[in-house]
């Protein structure tokens, strides 16, 4: 018997039979409704892998898109689906959707450093940023900040020009075809409710909050309507442009991860088998072939096994780690393999293109006095839900927000040039504050001293301008032959000036928020930080703005393109790699162009398409979709 049911059970009917309501009361009922909820209990078993194992497919990775495939390809009674993960069941931390942010740099986490060129984010120590990955079932959708955006129809449309099958309608479908939205704001509203499912596996909402946090968000969001930035309802509606408050993937005390939505249901099912703590070294081809017949692959235990696969293996370990085990096993630019002594056996453009979503930083303060610290008490009846008043935003310099925009009927060919994320913090978090700065960031003192030494007396509001279309490319390489060695990445960062001077005008932009009347009355300002390599330049100048956006530049953690899909890249429009038998890649990296937005929710959304995708090339899409609308 579980013993913390038990005690939360019996505190549960002495509350309700004593009729006690206090505050306090409400927020242990809070704590032990999320204990009932967070039940170690539900992840698939691990199966106990041997060498000369055989199964259809064998699917690399459990993360946004390989624990879908691999659920969805079981769906298929008799095919015999493999999925190796990494890492091993998520946490306490992941599954309490309040928790994300103590996560980072755990055993759950690749804790990879992402390395900016010369001249270039000078404000981080050793010149890196930390590339958080999620190394546990669901990978990144267990340790990502849960914000769900699907992107833009153009998006979509651009995609569909290089890859068949892929454009808006088609995604729409798919996306759909996840989602469980809950929110009734946009449900009891037809001109978004047409957009989006209640149906799908994958739990959206956006819950009421506390009434001091909703107070800041009408602050925020009407400061920002007072910027140019129009109110609109959500972020994945008819909207393009406009300020929300964000969707989020929890619902119930629980985060929707592809663990928690798709594998936790799957667990019993006879042809699906999960093994944890199994990392990939090597795809296995026949190099007469180039023929994909199996994977090798190092256990908990530390033995080297090989397993097979009948039908294919389909690659899903993300961004960065898809490029890297491809080039072990030989599949890559040439130049790179065979400086490692590595057999080519197709040489293609992997960990090219890789493309991400570079943010520039801005605060502000806000209220003086120690009043604004009781948002930092509420903190504790927001434990099932998002710990901070959060709005997120899309815009375009020089758009007209009066535009209304019909995804199905009037597509205007525009996507938003900037997302916006902002962040608000109550006076007193000083020492959190720095220490998230200088530990999950890397920033230097000289802003970390700055945004901590605000935050003393003042409320702040740490803005986060976020470059959504960057024309630069970074790329993703191995060190060497070695399988555990860390994959070389770099982020490429500004390589392209145009957009130096596109994030220039963004934050200039941004930067008179501090002019609208909430602001401007409470005495709030833009909170000066010391910025490395920028010592003596005007505060405000272009000059400065220049090498204020070049340095203090970080990463909202979205890699993709490294497997691009397409002509010239590294999968065609069925995720096949090119010039190699029975392997795909399924995840962020087949993407052709980065979408407008998170890429959690795209990167599901390709994890569906592509099971579906697998199911017609085999002939037994319609045979499945016949049973399960039959039962």
């Amino acid at each position: 018997m579980n013993s913390l049911n038990v005690i939360a059970n019996k505190f549960l009917g002495y509350v309700q039979s004593s009729g006690s309501w206090n505050p306090w009361i409400k927020w242990v009922l809070r704590f032990f409704a999320l204990s009932q909820a967070i039940s170690p209990a539900g992840w698939p078993s691990s199966y106990n892998l041997k060498d000369g194992d055989s199964f259809d497919f064998i699917v690399v990775g459990s993360g946004s898109a390989g624990a879908i495939v691999a659920a969805r390809l079981s769906e298929v009674y008799h095919w015999r689906v493999l999925l190796l993960e990494a890492g091993g069941d998520p946490p306490f931390a992941s599954v309490v959707p309040s928790l994300f942010a103590i996560l980072a740099q755990t055993k759950y986490d690749w804790n990879y450093k992402g390395y900016l060129d010369p001249g270039v984010g000078q404000s981080h120590p050793g010149g890196y940023i930390p590339i958080s990955r999620g190394k546990m079932l669901g990978g990144c959708s267990s340790n990502n900040y849960e914000i769900y955006a699907r992107g833009v129809p153009e998006d979509f449309e651009e995609w569909g020009k290089v890859a068949p099958g892929w454009n808006w309608d088609s995604s729409l479908y798919y996306y759909k075809k996840l989602e469980g939205m809950t929110d009734p704001s946009v449900l009891e509203n037809p001109r978004n409710a047409y957009l989006h499912s209640t149906t799908g596996p994958v739990a959206v909402s956006r819950p009421d909050s506390n009434l001091y946090f909703q107070k800041v968000d009408e602050i925020v969001l009407n400061s920002f309507e007072e910027l140019g930035v129009k109110r609109v309802l959500e972020n994945n509606g008819p909207d393009i442009f406009g300020i929300a408050r964000p969707h989020f993937t929890f619902a119930n005390g629980r985060r929707s991860s592809t663990a928690e939505a798709y594998l936790r249901p799957a667990k019993d099912r006879s042809n699906l088998f999960v093994t944890k703590f199994a990392r990939v070294i090597k795809v296995l081809i026949d190099p007469q072939t180039s023929q994909a017949y199996g994977v090798r692959v190092i256990l908990n235990s530390g033995e080297i096994v090989n397993v097979n696969a009948r039908k294919e293996v389909i690659v899903s370990a993300g961004s960065i780690d898809t490029p890297k085990l491809l080039m072990l096993s030989g599949v890559g630019p040439q130049e790179v393999l065979e400086k490692f002594d590595i057999n080519v056996i197709a040489d293609l453009p992997v960990g090219k293109n890789l493309q991400d979503h570079s943010i520039t930083p801005i605060a502000f303060t806000g209220r003086k006095g120690l009043g604004t610290a009781v948002q930092n008490v509420l903190v504790a009846t927001e434990l099932d839900s998002y710990p901070t008043p959060i709005q997120c935003g899309f815009f375009k310099l020089n758009q007209s927000y009066s535009n209304q925009y019909q995804y199905r009927y009037d597509y205007e060919r525009e996507k938003p040039q900037f997302q916006i994320f902002n962040i608000h913090m109550g006076a007193t978090l000083s020492l959190g504050v720095y220490h998230g700065c200088t530990t999950i960031t890397n920033y230097d003192s000289g802003i970390c001293s700055a945004l901590s030494k605000a935050n003393i007396y003042r409320e702040i509001d740490h803005t986060l301008l976020v470059h959504l279309h960057p024309l630069s490319r970074g790329q993703v390489s191995i060190r060497s032959s070695n399988p555990l060695d860390d994959p070389l990445i770099e982020m490429g960062y500004f390589r392209n000036p145009q957009d130096v001077y596109n994030a220039v005008e963004g934050i200039k932009y941004i930067a008179r928020l501090a002019d609208t009347s909430f602001y401007r009355d409470v005495g709030g300002e833009v909170i000066k930080f010391d910025v490395k390599g920028c010592e003596g330049l005007l505060w405000g100048s272009d000059e400065y703005w220049k090498c204020y956006v070049v340095n203090t530049v970080s990463s909202l953690l979205h890699p993709v393109g490294t497997c691009r899909m397409g002509p010239g890249g590294v999968v065609d429009e069925r995720l096949k790699v090119y010039n190699i038998n029975g392997l795909r890649v399924v995840d962020a990296s087949i993407m052709p162009e980065i979408s407008s937005g998170n890429t959690n929710a795209p990167t599901m959304m390709i994890g569906e398409k592509a099971a579906d995708i697998i199911k017609e090339d085999y002939g037994v899409l319609n045979v499945i979709d016949e049973y399960n609308n039959i039962n």
